[in-house]
């Protein structure tokens, strides 16, 4: 059970990743490259090793996956993905998601795979020691 459990992690993490990927993409406007997929995976690279938690080579190879696996998804299955969280469930339960999630933890590799679980299994442990703040009533 245990197993399955870190699995459903790990695919949600993955899952929700290439959003958060995309979404803290700030060095260039992907959409006025002439050559988007190089600008996706510059901008995700230079998110990724923010943190210096990835080394370059691992920031490289997890943000090639990613992009790639990004670049798969049709608008029907973004238009899902949306109505899943919109419905407060995970995306990882959508069986297109949990195709992709294995396609990308075979592009990562076990070495980067095993790598960010553990980096996230740590996020999530500080996320959770941390104090609820409340926003400030305006």
């Amino acid at each position: 059970m245990k197993f399955l459990q870190s699995k459903l992690v790990l695919s949600t993490i993955l899952a929700s990743m290439s959003f958060v990927a995309t979404a803290t993409h700030a060095a260039q406007d992907p959409s006025k490259s002439t050559n988007v997929r190089g600008t996706l995976i510059s901008n995700c690279k230079e998110s990724a090793s923010k943190g210096n938690k990835l080394t370059s080579a691992e920031a490289d190879k997890f943000c090639t996956c990613q992009v790639d696996a990004e670049g798969k998804i049709t608008k029907a299955q973004e238009w899902q993905i949306i109505s899943t969280v919109n419905q407060k469930k995970s995306p990882s339960t959508l069986p297109f998601i949990q195709q992709q999630n294995a396609a990308i933890q075979n592009c990562f590799g076990p070495q980067l795979t095993s790598k960010l679980k553990t980096l996230t299994e740590e996020a999530m442990k500080q996320q959770a020691a941390q104090p609820q703040t409340q926003p400030a009533a305006q």
